[in-house]
């Protein structure tokens, strides 16, 4: 009975760890059915993550695999918190070891500024209106801004009224640089003063200081970022190499389980800390959704 009490206790440690990681996941907006049409056991599977537009949704059938894979293991060895270790590691390594999405969106950045800039060239002259400058900018836009970009000159040539369609261009560009480009534009297209294209150049000049400070601060976040890669190769080399050695036996029993787990939770919450402190968190947008303008 005590020992069927300990890995009840283990097991629910680390199913608690499991749920408050899921809980710190982002969680992508999605209606909810209907009561009367919700799939069976969609409560439990919102709850560890697993449901559409869960953070693990994309990753349900690798979690899936090696929770069934972590039981198994569990029962041949004894080590029933490998149950949740597995699974955790084969979903958890991946994030570690994946280069971070920060440069390129540095390098979406600078596109963006240079199609600022070639706007700003076209619409120096006052020989063509804003719609019609947009869309003379497409052919030389690069390829990070381009399938937005001509999104939003097809809605003009549809006969979709400015605004709104700028307004939904700033949100498929989705951050604040786009914000800031899209407002100039919408202003324009209230006043139709003509003097967007000294405001855009500011605006570039702007965007260009800006790129060049995240250049550098994304250089020094990849240093981070490989140490937290490097922690965890040496750590996975050393406890194989202990395990081999007999130097974890002690963690055979119940309460050795327990501490295993709280053990490994501890350490999967320094190595996420470290990571989350490399990575930068992006300046919140100011527009309204497109959807929110009614």
């Amino acid at each position: 009975m005590t020992t069927f009490l300990a890995v009840a206790a283990g097991l629910g440690v680390g199913i608690g760890i499991w749920l408050v990681i899921v809980g710190l996941l982002k969680r992508e907006a999605t209606p909810r059915p209907p009561s009367s049409s919700r799939k069976p056991f969609e409560g439990l599977l919102r709850l560890i993550g697993l449901d559409e537009g869960g953070p693990l949704h994309s990753k349900r059938r690798t979690v899936l695999v090696s929770a069934a894979a972590g039981l198994v293991v569990g029962i041949l060895t004894g080590w029933w918190s490998l149950t949740v270790i597995v699974p955790v590691m084969v979903v958890g390594l991946p994030a570690l070891f994946r280069t971070t999405t920060q440069s390129s969106e540095v390098e979406k950045l600078i596109d963006l500024t240079a199609w600022v800039r070639s706007l700003i060239g076209v619409l120096s002259g006052g020989a063509v209106g804003l719609e019609q400058g947009i869309a003379a900018t497409l052919p030389s836009a690069a390829p990070s801004v381009r399938p937005s970009l001509a999104r939003l000159v097809a809605r003009l040539e549809a006969r979709q009224p400015i605004k709104p369609a700028l307004y939904r261009w700033a949100d498929e560009m989705d951050d604040y640089s786009s914000d800031m480009i899209a407002s100039a534009l919408i202003l324009e297209s209230d006043n139709r003063t003509g003097a967007v294209a000294p405001a855009l150049k500011q605006l570039a000049e702007s965007l260009s200081a800006q790129a060049r400070a995240r250049r550098e601060i994304e250089t020094e976040r990849a240093t981070g970022r490989a140490t937290v890669r490097w922690v965890t190769v040496v750590t996975l080399v050393v406890l194989g190499g202990t395990a081999m050695t007999g130097y974890l036996d002690g963690y055979d029993s119940p309460v050795g389980q327990i501490v295993a787990i709280t053990l490994f939770a501890a350490y999967c919450g320094c190595l996420l800390w470290m990571r989350r402190i490399s990575m930068g968190q992006p300046i919140p947008r100011f527009l309204p959704h497109e959807g929110g303008l009614g």
